[in-house]
Protein backbone atom coordinates (compact mmCIF):
# COMPACT_ATOMS: atom_id res chain seq x y z
CA UNK A 1 0.00 0.00 0.00
CA UNK A 2 1.14 3.46 -1.00
CA UNK A 3 2.00 6.35 1.48
CA UNK A 4 -0.38 8.18 -0.30
CA UNK A 5 -3.36 5.38 0.45
CA UNK A 6 -2.55 5.12 3.63
CA UNK A 7 -2.70 8.68 4.75
CA UNK A 8 -5.78 10.65 6.75
CA UNK A 9 -7.97 11.88 3.57
CA UNK A 10 -10.56 13.12 5.37
CA UNK A 11 -11.03 14.92 8.86
CA UNK A 12 -14.40 15.93 9.97
CA UNK A 13 -14.51 18.27 13.03
CA UNK A 14 -17.85 18.20 14.85
CA UNK A 15 -18.78 21.26 16.61
CA UNK A 16 -17.88 25.09 16.67
CA UNK A 17 -16.91 27.77 18.52
CA UNK A 18 -13.22 28.40 19.57
CA UNK A 19 -12.65 24.89 20.14
CA UNK A 20 -14.14 23.65 16.70
CA UNK A 21 -12.38 26.34 14.53
CA UNK A 22 -9.30 26.58 15.95
CA UNK A 23 -9.32 22.79 15.32
CA UNK A 24 -9.92 23.28 11.77
CA UNK A 25 -7.36 26.11 11.24
CA UNK A 26 -4.89 24.35 13.06
CA UNK A 27 -5.22 21.14 11.18
CA UNK A 28 -5.74 22.17 7.95
CA UNK A 29 -2.04 23.96 8.47
CA UNK A 30 -0.53 21.21 10.48
CA UNK A 31 -1.49 19.18 7.20
CA UNK A 32 0.28 21.78 4.76
CA UNK A 33 -3.39 22.40 3.30
CA UNK A 34 -3.28 18.81 1.78
CA UNK A 35 -5.85 17.30 3.66
CA UNK A 36 -9.82 17.72 2.72
CA UNK A 37 -11.28 19.42 6.62
CA UNK A 38 -14.97 19.87 6.99
CA UNK A 39 -16.64 21.41 10.20
CA UNK A 40 -20.23 20.32 10.99
CA UNK A 41 -22.20 22.58 13.63
CA UNK A 42 -25.43 22.72 14.48
CA UNK A 43 -27.50 25.96 14.07
CA UNK A 44 -29.59 25.58 17.27
CA UNK A 45 -26.64 25.23 19.99
CA UNK A 46 -24.95 27.96 21.54
CA UNK A 47 -21.36 28.99 21.75
CA UNK A 48 -20.59 28.88 25.82
CA UNK A 49 -18.60 32.03 24.80
CA UNK A 50 -17.47 32.56 28.74
CA UNK A 51 -13.60 32.15 28.64
CA UNK A 52 -11.95 35.20 27.32
CA UNK A 53 -8.75 34.71 28.73
CA UNK A 54 -5.54 33.26 27.77
CA UNK A 55 -1.58 32.09 27.96
CA UNK A 56 1.28 33.95 26.38
CA UNK A 57 2.33 30.91 24.19
CA UNK A 58 -1.35 31.31 22.22
CA UNK A 59 0.78 33.73 20.29
CA UNK A 60 3.34 31.54 19.06
CA UNK A 61 1.66 28.19 19.35
CA UNK A 62 -1.22 28.77 17.66
CA UNK A 63 -1.45 32.34 15.62
CA UNK A 64 2.25 32.59 14.63
CA UNK A 65 1.87 29.10 13.30
CA UNK A 66 -1.06 30.13 11.15
CA UNK A 67 1.02 32.89 9.91
CA UNK A 68 -1.63 35.48 11.82
CA UNK A 69 0.06 38.80 12.81
CA UNK A 70 -1.75 40.66 16.04
CA UNK A 71 -2.55 43.56 14.25
CA UNK A 72 -4.68 41.70 12.05
CA UNK A 73 -7.04 39.73 14.53
CA UNK A 74 -6.83 41.69 17.78
CA UNK A 75 -9.01 44.61 16.54
CA UNK A 76 -11.52 42.18 15.08
CA UNK A 77 -11.73 40.48 18.24
CA UNK A 78 -11.65 43.41 20.88
CA UNK A 79 -8.49 41.82 22.49
CA UNK A 80 -6.38 43.72 25.00
CA UNK A 81 -3.68 42.22 26.43
CA UNK A 82 -2.89 40.51 29.82
CA UNK A 83 0.42 40.88 31.76
CA UNK A 84 -0.97 38.15 34.82
CA UNK A 85 -3.50 37.61 37.03
CA UNK A 86 -4.22 39.79 40.14
CA UNK A 87 -6.04 37.83 42.81
CA UNK A 88 -7.42 40.07 45.75
CA UNK A 89 -8.84 38.83 48.51
CA UNK A 90 -7.28 35.20 48.59
CA UNK A 91 -5.51 35.94 51.62
CA UNK A 92 -7.68 38.43 53.88
CA UNK A 93 -11.67 38.65 53.58
CA UNK A 94 -12.61 42.03 52.79
CA UNK A 95 -13.70 42.34 56.90
CA UNK A 96 -9.94 41.29 57.47
CA UNK A 97 -8.75 44.34 55.06
CA UNK A 98 -8.23 42.24 51.87
CA UNK A 99 -4.71 41.83 50.02
CA UNK A 100 -3.69 41.75 46.25
CA UNK A 101 -0.97 40.50 44.79
CA UNK A 102 -0.11 39.33 41.43
CA UNK A 103 0.73 36.29 39.19
CA UNK A 104 2.86 37.35 36.41
CA UNK A 105 3.93 35.88 33.25
CA UNK A 106 7.70 35.49 33.03
CA UNK A 107 10.63 34.23 34.94
CA UNK A 108 12.25 35.84 37.82
CA UNK A 109 15.79 36.61 38.10
CA UNK A 110 18.35 34.18 39.30
CA UNK A 111 21.85 34.27 41.48
CA UNK A 112 23.92 31.46 41.35
CA UNK A 113 21.12 29.13 39.84
CA UNK A 114 18.70 30.14 42.88
CA UNK A 115 15.47 31.72 41.95
CA UNK A 116 14.79 35.24 43.42
CA UNK A 117 11.92 33.81 45.23
CA UNK A 118 14.15 31.71 47.13
CA UNK A 119 16.07 34.23 48.56
CA UNK A 120 13.36 36.52 49.29
CA UNK A 121 11.86 34.26 51.53
CA UNK A 122 14.99 34.75 53.92
CA UNK A 123 15.03 38.42 53.03
CA UNK A 124 11.08 39.08 54.22
CA UNK A 125 12.39 37.04 57.87
CA UNK A 126 14.80 39.59 57.68
CA UNK A 127 12.36 42.58 57.71
CA UNK A 128 11.89 43.29 53.48
CA UNK A 129 8.71 44.70 53.10
CA UNK A 130 8.62 44.97 49.25
CA UNK A 131 6.13 41.88 48.07
CA UNK A 132 7.76 39.05 46.24
CA UNK A 133 5.28 40.09 42.78
CA UNK A 134 6.95 43.85 43.01
CA UNK A 135 10.64 42.72 44.16
CA UNK A 136 11.17 40.08 41.15
CA UNK A 137 8.67 41.46 38.46
CA UNK A 138 8.33 44.87 36.21
CA UNK A 139 4.71 44.02 34.90
CA UNK A 140 3.15 44.97 38.41
CA UNK A 141 4.15 48.55 38.28
CA UNK A 142 2.89 48.60 34.71
CA UNK A 143 -0.26 46.97 35.52
CA UNK A 144 -0.78 49.22 38.18
CA UNK A 145 -0.68 51.83 35.91
CA UNK A 146 -2.18 50.41 33.02
CA UNK A 147 0.54 50.53 30.55
CA UNK A 148 0.89 48.20 27.52
CA UNK A 149 3.62 45.17 27.56
CA UNK A 150 4.56 46.84 23.76
CA UNK A 151 6.50 49.97 22.90
CA UNK A 152 4.44 52.19 20.01
CA UNK A 153 6.94 50.30 17.57
CA UNK A 154 5.43 46.85 18.65
CA UNK A 155 8.44 45.96 20.68
CA UNK A 156 7.78 43.76 23.79
CA UNK A 157 9.08 44.92 26.65
CA UNK A 158 7.47 42.12 29.13
CA UNK A 159 5.80 39.10 28.13
CA UNK A 160 1.66 39.07 27.94
CA UNK A 161 -0.99 37.25 26.49
CA UNK A 162 -4.37 38.05 25.78
CA UNK A 163 -8.03 38.57 26.32
CA UNK A 164 -10.70 38.72 23.48
CA UNK A 165 -13.95 38.00 22.57
CA UNK A 166 -14.35 33.85 22.55
CA UNK A 167 -17.43 34.17 19.75
CA UNK A 168 -15.06 36.56 17.94
CA UNK A 169 -12.40 34.71 17.83
CA UNK A 170 -14.65 31.63 16.63
CA UNK A 171 -16.30 34.01 13.66
CA UNK A 172 -12.59 35.50 12.70
CA UNK A 173 -11.15 31.99 12.69
CA UNK A 174 -13.92 30.47 10.68
CA UNK A 175 -13.69 33.30 8.31
CA UNK A 176 -10.02 32.27 7.99
CA UNK A 177 -10.67 28.59 7.40
CA UNK A 178 -13.30 29.44 4.75
CA UNK A 179 -10.84 31.03 2.65
CA UNK A 180 -8.46 28.07 3.27
CA UNK A 181 -10.88 26.13 1.89
CA UNK A 182 -12.40 24.23 5.26
CA UNK A 183 -15.88 22.68 4.42
CA UNK A 184 -18.74 24.05 6.41
CA UNK A 185 -21.84 22.46 6.91
CA UNK A 186 -24.49 23.35 9.55
CA UNK A 187 -26.62 20.11 10.61
CA UNK A 188 -27.80 18.75 13.79
CA UNK A 189 -25.99 15.64 14.25
CA UNK A 190 -28.13 13.08 15.70
CA UNK A 191 -26.29 9.53 15.69
CA UNK A 192 -23.21 7.45 14.27
CA UNK A 193 -22.13 4.57 12.59
CA UNK A 194 -19.67 2.42 13.81
CA UNK A 195 -17.48 -0.12 12.13
CA UNK A 196 -16.75 -3.37 13.94
CA UNK A 197 -13.73 -2.50 15.36
CA UNK A 198 -15.11 0.74 17.02
CA UNK A 199 -14.79 2.94 14.40
CA UNK A 200 -16.97 6.04 13.22
CA UNK A 201 -17.41 5.54 9.44
CA UNK A 202 -19.94 8.70 9.37
CA UNK A 203 -21.94 10.78 11.83
CA UNK A 204 -25.72 11.50 10.79
CA UNK A 205 -27.73 14.55 10.06
CA UNK A 206 -31.50 15.38 11.36
CA UNK A 207 -32.52 14.80 7.88
CA UNK A 208 -30.24 11.58 7.34
CA UNK A 209 -27.67 13.11 5.68
CA UNK A 210 -24.43 10.93 6.32
CA UNK A 211 -20.67 12.51 6.87
CA UNK A 212 -18.05 9.77 6.36
CA UNK A 213 -14.63 10.50 7.08
CA UNK A 214 -11.11 8.74 8.56
CA UNK A 215 -10.25 11.37 11.89
CA UNK A 216 -13.19 12.25 13.74
CA UNK A 217 -12.67 15.94 16.06
CA UNK A 218 -15.55 16.22 18.79
CA UNK A 219 -15.90 19.59 19.92
CA UNK A 220 -19.34 19.51 20.73
CA UNK A 221 -18.38 20.57 24.46
CA UNK A 222 -19.68 19.51 27.48
CA UNK A 223 -22.62 17.89 25.36
CA UNK A 224 -19.58 15.08 24.05
CA UNK A 225 -21.70 14.03 21.12
CA UNK A 226 -18.69 11.18 19.90
CA UNK A 227 -16.97 10.62 22.71
CA UNK A 228 -19.35 10.26 25.07
CA UNK A 229 -22.89 9.34 23.18
CA UNK A 230 -21.40 7.65 20.62
CA UNK A 231 -18.00 6.15 22.25
CA UNK A 232 -18.97 6.23 26.13
CA UNK A 233 -15.27 7.29 26.89
CA UNK A 234 -15.87 8.25 31.15
CA UNK A 235 -15.11 11.20 32.63
CA UNK A 236 -12.55 11.59 35.67
CA UNK A 237 -13.78 13.36 38.22
CA UNK A 238 -12.29 16.18 39.85
CA UNK A 239 -14.94 17.28 41.91
CA UNK A 240 -13.48 16.49 45.50
CA UNK A 241 -10.20 18.96 44.47
CA UNK A 242 -11.87 21.58 43.26
CA UNK A 243 -15.26 22.38 44.72
CA UNK A 244 -16.90 24.99 42.18
CA UNK A 245 -19.16 23.84 39.47
CA UNK A 246 -21.19 26.86 38.67
CA UNK A 247 -20.62 30.03 36.90
CA UNK A 248 -22.58 33.08 36.63
CA UNK A 249 -21.86 35.69 33.75
CA UNK A 250 -22.40 39.08 33.25
CA UNK A 251 -20.92 41.78 30.76
CA UNK A 252 -20.38 44.99 31.61
CA UNK A 253 -20.14 47.90 29.09
CA UNK A 254 -16.84 49.80 29.27
CA UNK A 255 -18.66 53.33 28.55
CA UNK A 256 -15.45 55.05 27.00
CA UNK A 257 -13.18 54.01 30.32
CA UNK A 258 -9.66 54.60 28.96
CA UNK A 259 -7.76 52.92 31.76
CA UNK A 260 -7.97 49.16 30.50
CA UNK A 261 -6.83 46.86 33.07
CA UNK A 262 -3.63 44.92 31.45
CA UNK A 263 -4.55 42.11 33.42
CA UNK A 264 -7.13 39.27 34.62
CA UNK A 265 -8.57 39.92 37.99
CA UNK A 266 -9.75 37.03 40.22
CA UNK A 267 -11.53 38.22 43.38
CA UNK A 268 -12.15 35.56 46.10
CA UNK A 269 -16.07 35.62 47.19
CA UNK A 270 -17.58 33.69 49.98
CA UNK A 271 -18.25 30.63 47.60
CA UNK A 272 -16.00 31.42 45.04
CA UNK A 273 -14.46 33.88 42.77
CA UNK A 274 -15.16 36.05 40.49
CA UNK A 275 -13.48 37.31 37.36
CA UNK A 276 -12.89 40.64 35.23
CA UNK A 277 -11.47 39.89 31.64
CA UNK A 278 -10.96 43.65 29.78
CA UNK A 279 -11.93 43.97 26.22
CA UNK A 280 -11.70 47.08 24.64
CA UNK A 281 -15.43 47.26 24.40
CA UNK A 282 -16.24 46.03 27.63
CA UNK A 283 -15.75 43.87 30.49
CA UNK A 284 -16.28 40.30 31.05
CA UNK A 285 -17.54 39.50 34.76
CA UNK A 286 -18.30 36.27 36.32
CA UNK A 287 -18.66 34.38 39.13
CA UNK A 288 -17.33 30.79 39.78
CA UNK A 289 -18.76 29.29 42.82
CA UNK A 290 -19.83 26.05 44.58
CA UNK A 291 -23.61 25.45 44.71
CA UNK A 292 -23.08 22.91 47.18
CA UNK A 293 -22.62 26.34 49.55
CA UNK A 294 -24.52 29.18 47.56
CA UNK A 295 -27.45 28.98 45.40
CA UNK A 296 -27.52 30.58 41.43
CA UNK A 297 -29.65 33.45 42.83
CA UNK A 298 -27.64 34.28 46.07
CA UNK A 299 -24.72 33.94 43.53
CA UNK A 300 -26.08 36.27 41.18
CA UNK A 301 -26.86 38.83 44.15
CA UNK A 302 -23.44 38.82 45.36
CA UNK A 303 -21.87 39.28 42.06
CA UNK A 304 -24.44 42.58 41.31
CA UNK A 305 -23.55 43.62 44.47
CA UNK A 306 -19.95 44.09 43.77
CA UNK A 307 -20.45 45.10 40.33
CA UNK A 308 -23.27 47.81 41.29
CA UNK A 309 -24.80 50.00 39.26
CA UNK A 310 -23.70 48.99 35.85
CA UNK A 311 -24.87 45.74 35.88
CA UNK A 312 -28.36 46.97 36.24
CA UNK A 313 -30.50 45.48 33.41
CA UNK A 314 -27.81 43.22 32.26
CA UNK A 315 -29.04 40.03 31.98
CA UNK A 316 -26.91 37.10 33.62
CA UNK A 317 -26.03 34.04 32.06
CA UNK A 318 -25.94 30.63 34.73
CA UNK A 319 -23.37 27.63 33.63
CA UNK A 320 -22.97 24.51 35.33
CA UNK A 321 -19.76 22.74 34.80
CA UNK A 322 -18.17 20.28 36.34
CA UNK A 323 -13.91 19.93 36.20
CA UNK A 324 -12.81 16.54 35.19
CA UNK A 325 -11.17 14.82 31.85
CA UNK A 326 -12.14 12.05 29.63
CA UNK A 327 -9.92 9.12 30.89
CA UNK A 328 -8.58 8.74 26.82
CA UNK A 329 -9.42 11.99 25.06
CA UNK A 330 -8.50 10.04 21.60
CA UNK A 331 -10.30 6.98 21.73
CA UNK A 332 -10.50 4.69 18.31
CA UNK A 333 -10.92 7.10 15.24
CA UNK A 334 -12.02 10.14 17.52
CA UNK A 335 -10.03 13.02 19.03
CA UNK A 336 -11.69 15.15 21.67
CA UNK A 337 -10.54 18.80 22.05
CA UNK A 338 -11.80 21.64 24.35
CA UNK A 339 -14.41 21.17 26.89
CA UNK A 340 -15.34 17.62 24.98
CA UNK A 341 -12.50 16.27 26.34
CA UNK A 342 -11.68 18.44 29.75
CA UNK A 343 -12.48 20.98 31.86
CA UNK A 344 -10.58 23.00 34.82
CA UNK A 345 -12.55 25.95 36.55
CA UNK A 346 -11.19 28.78 34.77
CA UNK A 347 -8.96 30.08 37.73
CA UNK A 348 -5.32 30.23 35.30
CA UNK A 349 -7.25 30.63 32.13
CA UNK A 350 -5.88 26.85 30.72
CA UNK A 351 -9.39 26.37 28.42
CA UNK A 352 -8.04 27.52 25.43
CA UNK A 353 -4.64 26.67 25.87
CA UNK A 354 -6.21 23.25 26.33
CA UNK A 355 -7.43 23.17 23.17
CA UNK A 356 -4.48 24.47 21.00
CA UNK A 357 -1.72 21.95 22.80
CA UNK A 358 -4.05 19.40 22.52
CA UNK A 359 -3.45 20.19 18.00
CA UNK A 360 -0.14 20.34 19.03
CA UNK A 361 0.04 16.96 20.22
CA UNK A 362 -2.25 15.80 17.59
CA UNK A 363 -0.04 16.98 14.87
CA UNK A 364 2.66 15.43 16.89
CA UNK A 365 1.44 11.92 16.56
CA UNK A 366 -1.01 12.22 13.39
CA UNK A 367 -2.00 9.08 12.47
CA UNK A 368 -2.62 6.62 9.24
CA UNK A 369 -5.87 5.52 8.67
CA UNK A 370 -4.99 2.09 10.77
CA UNK A 371 -4.69 4.61 13.78
CA UNK A 372 -1.62 3.15 15.70
CA UNK A 373 -2.23 2.53 18.98
CA UNK A 374 1.13 3.60 20.27
CA UNK A 375 -0.04 7.11 18.48
CA UNK A 376 -2.92 7.39 20.56
CA UNK A 377 -1.28 5.65 23.91
CA UNK A 378 1.33 8.40 23.65
CA UNK A 379 -1.03 11.42 22.73
CA UNK A 380 -3.47 10.19 25.60
CA UNK A 381 -0.67 9.99 28.20
CA UNK A 382 0.19 13.55 27.09
CA UNK A 383 -2.73 15.25 28.06
CA UNK A 384 -3.64 13.35 31.00
CA UNK A 385 -0.60 14.82 32.36
CA UNK A 386 -1.35 18.45 30.94
CA UNK A 387 -4.57 18.40 32.62
CA UNK A 388 -3.64 16.51 35.98
CA UNK A 389 -0.66 19.08 36.41
CA UNK A 390 -2.51 21.54 35.58
CA UNK A 391 -5.33 20.73 38.28
CA UNK A 392 -2.68 20.63 40.62
CA UNK A 393 -1.76 24.28 39.94
CA UNK A 394 -5.34 25.16 40.04
CA UNK A 395 -6.11 23.15 43.55
CA UNK A 396 -2.50 25.04 45.18
CA UNK A 397 -4.61 28.09 45.13
CA UNK A 398 -7.11 27.01 47.07
CA UNK A 399 -5.59 24.78 49.96
CA UNK A 400 -3.05 26.73 50.53
CA UNK A 401 -5.39 29.99 51.22
CA UNK A 402 -5.85 30.74 54.88
CA UNK A 403 -9.00 32.20 54.80
CA UNK A 404 -11.53 30.31 56.94
CA UNK A 405 -14.32 32.54 57.29
CA UNK A 406 -16.78 30.89 55.41
CA UNK A 407 -17.77 27.14 55.32
CA UNK A 408 -16.61 27.33 51.50
CA UNK A 409 -13.13 28.50 52.27
CA UNK A 410 -13.12 26.53 55.30
CA UNK A 411 -14.08 23.29 52.93
CA UNK A 412 -11.09 24.55 51.13
CA UNK A 413 -8.42 24.55 53.97
CA UNK A 414 -9.35 21.31 55.38
CA UNK A 415 -11.34 18.96 53.41
CA UNK A 416 -10.29 18.81 49.49
CA UNK A 417 -8.34 15.49 47.85
CA UNK A 418 -5.18 16.26 47.51
CA UNK A 419 -2.90 14.50 44.84
CA UNK A 420 0.32 12.80 45.71
CA UNK A 421 2.24 15.03 42.85
CA UNK A 422 0.40 18.14 44.69
CA UNK A 423 1.94 17.10 48.20
CA UNK A 424 4.64 16.61 46.72
CA UNK A 425 4.73 20.18 45.41
CA UNK A 426 3.32 21.51 49.13
CA UNK A 427 6.48 19.48 50.72
CA UNK A 428 9.42 20.66 48.65
CA UNK A 429 7.48 24.33 49.63
CA UNK A 430 8.04 23.59 53.06
CA UNK A 431 11.75 22.28 52.68
CA UNK A 432 12.35 25.69 50.91
CA UNK A 433 13.51 23.68 47.58
CA UNK A 434 12.60 25.32 44.37
CA UNK A 435 9.41 23.47 42.89
CA UNK A 436 9.85 22.65 39.63
CA UNK A 437 13.43 24.22 37.61
CA UNK A 438 13.27 27.60 36.51
CA UNK A 439 13.88 28.04 32.68
CA UNK A 440 17.35 29.06 31.91
CA UNK A 441 15.91 30.92 28.73
CA UNK A 442 13.24 33.48 29.79
CA UNK A 443 12.20 32.59 26.29
CA UNK A 444 11.94 29.00 26.88
CA UNK A 445 8.31 28.66 28.15
CA UNK A 446 7.01 30.36 24.77
CA UNK A 447 9.30 29.40 22.06
CA UNK A 448 9.58 25.11 22.62
CA UNK A 449 5.98 24.30 23.42
CA UNK A 450 7.11 20.60 24.07
CA UNK A 451 9.52 21.58 26.44
CA UNK A 452 6.56 24.05 28.35
CA UNK A 453 3.93 21.28 27.80
CA UNK A 454 6.10 18.89 29.96
CA UNK A 455 6.57 21.33 32.52
CA UNK A 456 4.60 24.53 32.15
CA UNK A 457 3.89 25.16 35.32
CA UNK A 458 7.92 26.71 36.75
CA UNK A 459 8.45 27.71 39.67
CA UNK A 460 8.39 31.11 39.32
CA UNK A 461 4.39 30.69 38.87
CA UNK A 462 4.57 28.63 42.05
CA UNK A 463 6.19 30.85 44.19
CA UNK A 464 4.01 33.78 42.97
CA UNK A 465 0.65 32.05 44.23
CA UNK A 466 2.78 30.46 47.69
CA UNK A 467 4.16 33.90 48.38
CA UNK A 468 0.59 35.52 47.74
CA UNK A 469 -0.92 33.64 50.41
CA UNK A 470 1.66 34.02 52.67
CA UNK A 471 2.30 30.15 52.57
CA UNK A 472 6.01 30.17 53.92
CA UNK A 473 8.80 27.34 54.15
CA UNK A 474 9.88 26.06 57.12
CA UNK A 475 13.01 26.59 55.97
CA UNK A 476 14.69 28.39 52.76
CA UNK A 477 17.35 26.58 50.44
CA UNK A 478 19.79 24.82 52.45
CA UNK A 479 22.43 25.69 50.18
CA UNK A 480 22.45 29.56 50.78
CA UNK A 481 23.85 28.78 53.63
CA UNK A 482 26.96 28.80 51.38
CA UNK A 483 26.70 32.05 49.62
CA UNK A 484 26.77 34.86 52.79
CA UNK A 485 26.86 37.48 49.97
CA UNK A 486 24.26 36.28 48.04
CA UNK A 487 21.95 38.04 49.99
CA UNK A 488 23.11 41.89 49.85
CA UNK A 489 23.61 41.22 45.43
CA UNK A 490 19.57 40.12 46.11
CA UNK A 491 18.83 43.53 47.40
CA UNK A 492 20.96 45.11 44.52
CA UNK A 493 18.57 43.21 42.01
CA UNK A 494 15.73 44.09 43.82
CA UNK A 495 16.61 47.64 43.42
CA UNK A 496 17.53 47.46 39.91
CA UNK A 497 13.82 45.54 39.04
CA UNK A 498 12.22 48.89 40.62
CA UNK A 499 14.74 51.29 38.69
CA UNK A 500 14.04 49.53 35.56
CA UNK A 501 10.05 49.68 36.23
CA UNK A 502 10.27 52.92 36.47
CA UNK A 503 11.85 53.13 33.26
CA UNK A 504 9.49 51.07 31.62
CA UNK A 505 6.64 53.48 33.24
CA UNK A 506 8.36 56.67 31.68
CA UNK A 507 8.83 54.98 27.87
CA UNK A 508 5.76 52.76 27.27
CA UNK A 509 2.34 54.28 26.22
CA UNK A 510 -1.00 53.32 27.94
CA UNK A 511 -2.72 50.32 27.46
CA UNK A 512 -5.64 52.11 25.74
CA UNK A 513 -3.06 54.06 23.34
CA UNK A 514 -1.37 51.45 21.82
CA UNK A 515 -4.55 49.36 21.29
CA UNK A 516 -5.74 52.37 19.52
CA UNK A 517 -2.30 52.44 17.34
CA UNK A 518 -2.42 48.54 16.56
CA UNK A 519 -6.43 49.09 15.12
CA UNK A 520 -5.41 51.82 12.75
CA UNK A 521 -3.97 48.96 10.02
CA UNK A 522 -7.10 46.76 10.22
CA UNK A 523 -9.41 50.31 10.27
CA UNK A 524 -7.52 50.89 7.26
CA UNK A 525 -8.32 47.28 5.54
CA UNK A 526 -4.52 46.39 5.47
Amino acid sequence: MSRTTERVEKIIVVGGGSAGWMSAAYLMKATNFQTTVQLIESPNIPRIGVGEATLPSIKEQLFDFLEIPEEVWMPKCNATYKMGIKFVNWRLSPEQGGDKYYHIFGEMPSLEGFPLSQIWYDLKRQGLDKPLDYACHTSPYLCDNFKSPKYLDGKSAVHAAYHFDASLIADFLKNWCLEKGVSYIQDDLLSAEQAENGDIEYVIGAEGDKYAADLFIDCTGFRGFLIDEVLNEPKISFSKSLLNNSAVAINVPNNGDTDIPPYTSATAMTTGWTWETPLKDRKGNGYVYSNDFQSAEDAEKELRQLLGPKSDGINARHVKFESARRRRSWVNNCVSIGLASSFLEPLESTGLYFVYAALYQLAEHFPTKSMSPALRDKFNAKISYMVDDVRDFIVLHFCTSPREDTAYWRANKYDLEISDSLQGILDLQKAGIPIKRTYRSNEALYTSFEAAFDRFWTNSNYQSILAGVDYMPEMTTPMLNYYPDIFGRAQDVISQVEAESKELMDKLPSHYEYLETLAKPALQGT
